[in-house]
């Protein structure tokens, strides 16, 4: 049973890694596509 349930914890910690890195490059990826939006016109305008 103990061994069951230091599993179950070490399981919901990887999750937690998980979800913290996927998290973290949504952002990125977010904040990478709103800088691009907003150059959007000005390299419409350089072609």
């Amino acid at each position: 049973m103990n061994h069951q349930k230091s599993t179950f914890h070490s399981f919901g910690h990887f999750l937690n890694t998980v979800l913290a890195l996927l998290e973290q490059g949504l952002r990125n990826l977010l904040s990478w596509q709103k800088m691009n939006f907003a150059n959007y016109p000005y390299l419409h305008k350089s072609l």
